[in-house]
């Protein structure tokens, strides 16, 4: 694949290598953490990823896949292209596929949303019972009744969610609406009904399913499980194009009382409009790199290191070297590479600076990087794989037949994100991997 050419080009600078996802088990884990890295190595030349609202198809896009060619006689690489591509990789992983609009931006999310946020990244022993969490609201709102005792509204919501994730739970949430002076508070009761529409559904336009009740005393917010329905529109996505709920409040006598009846809030510049909150799974296959035998191979090298190193290095510069200058050299050998070793170093992303608006928290964080060269002798701190200890054995016998093996992340962090889909809806990942780089390698 042209991707891949694109990254063994990229991989091998000591100052950073860019990650070898082809060499690892789970591409998905890595690419994420490679974009933010060389977006913001080229960050001075403009904004990347700004406004576009689109991918490229799937011909253009190998078609303007970075391609290495001929300048002036020079070999280059098309760097714009390799980031497109990169982002492509990144919104896949997280089931988009666009950038949101500027003006679903804007739309402010719902504060349950930066709470549940700010609850899972904050409280470690907090886990959700899904680790993608969405929040949609209607798409339209009617008042079926004008008796101020009787408030009637039909909740119009397109829900949609992508076909490998399983809902496990859907909760609406309303906010009542009432004059907090009011003693004793004024209290009601809410019923919840789905509204079958006969044309798709089979049955008369107007059916209505009950779902659920409860007994409201005062103002606020009030949830209510419609697990069960939302299932059934997920599934019958294909076939029922309107999803819709019915909200009923009814208040109850407050005679000898100066108070207005409870309503909800359905005000489209209200912080309080209703909301349908749907808790899901990915079930996109995860596959493990097992590394079991990695520790007998590197001990082995290890052991032999000691017999061969010197009779190598004088072989090979017999000619020009004293045994006396060849052990100072190797002497500034291992303290270059005890300098440059592969190892973790620091790395800062702010995604407001690349042009990633619509990713409302973490603003920014800590991702990491790997910095270093892969040197002969691999120990088992770099966790070296049998691919890499061949390479570098060939490497240290005949350079020009192989490069040095790579310096990459081996394993990576998730990280919780709070971010809006193409459509706009405000979305929780609660475990979103390869973000975050803990220990570092050679591949």
């Amino acid at each position: 694949m042209l991707f891949r050419l694109h990254q063994t080009k990229l991989c091998c600078s000591e100052s950073f290598v860019v990650p070898q996802p082809w060499k690892f088990n789970n591409m998905l884990y890595f690419g994420a953490w490679t974009l933010l890295y060389a977006i913001l190595i080229v960050l001075q030349s403009g904004t990347l990823l700004g406004n576009e609202h689109s991918l490229p198809t799937k011909d253009n896009f190998y078609k303007s896949s970075g391609e290495l060619g001929k300048r002036e006689g020079e070999a280059y690489f098309n760097f714009k292209a390799f980031l497109e591509n990169l982002k492509v990789d990144f919104l896949r992983n997280l089931n988009l596929s666009a950038i949101p609009s500027q003006e679903k931006i804007k739309e402010e999310p719902p504060q349950f949303m930066i709470d549940l946020y700010n609850r899972y990244t904050q409280d470690k022993s907090s886990s959700p019972i899904a680790n993608i969490v969405r929040s949609f609201r209607p798409e339209d709102i009617s008042s079926l009744s004008s008796l101020e005792i009787n408030q009637k509204y039909i909740l119009l919501f397109n829900v949609s969610i992508p076909w490998q994730e399983e809902v496990t739970k859907a909760e609406l949430r309303i906010h009542i609406a009432c004059h907090k002076e009011c003693f004793p508070p004024v209290h009601g009761n809410v019923v919840i009904y789905d509204v079958h529409e006969g044309d798709n559904w089979g049955e008369a336009e107007g059916v209505q399913n009950f779902l659920a009740s409860r007994e409201i005393q005062g103002c606020g917010w009030v949830t209510f499980d419609v697990s069960s329905t939302v299932k059934k529109w997920v599934k019958a996505e294909k076939t029922k194009t309107v999803n819709r709920l019915e909200t009923a409040v009814k208040s109850y006598d407050s005679s000898g009382f100066n108070c207005e009846q409870l309503n909800i809030s359905v005000a489209p510049d209200s912080n309080h409009l209703p909301s349908l909150i749907l808790f899901s799974n990915d079930h996109s296959k995860r596959v493990k790199a097992n590394h079991a035998e990695l520790q007998e191979i590197v001990a082995h090298e290890q052991e032999d290191l000691l017999k061969s190193l010197a009779k190598d290095h004088a072989a090979h510069r017999r000619n020009s070297w004293s045994v006396h200058g060849t052990h100072r050299s190797l002497s500034r050998s291992k303290r270059s590479i005890e300098l440059n070793h592969c190892r973790k170093t620091t790395l800062h992303v702010n995604f407001k600076e690349i042009g990633w608006n619509w990713i409302i928290a973490p603003p920014d964080y800590e991702a990491f990087q790997c910095k270093g060269g892969c040197f002969y002798p691999l120990t088992d701190n770099v966790t070296p794989t049998k691919h890499a200890i061949v390479q570098t054995l060939v490497h240290y016998k005949n350079p020009k037949k192989a490069v040095k093996a790579c310096c990459v992340p081996t394993k990576l962090e998730a990280i919780s994100m709070l971010y809006k889909d193409e459509a706009g809806t405000p979305t929780l990942k609660y475990e979103y991997e390869g973000m975050k780089v803990a220990e570092c390698g050679c591949r």
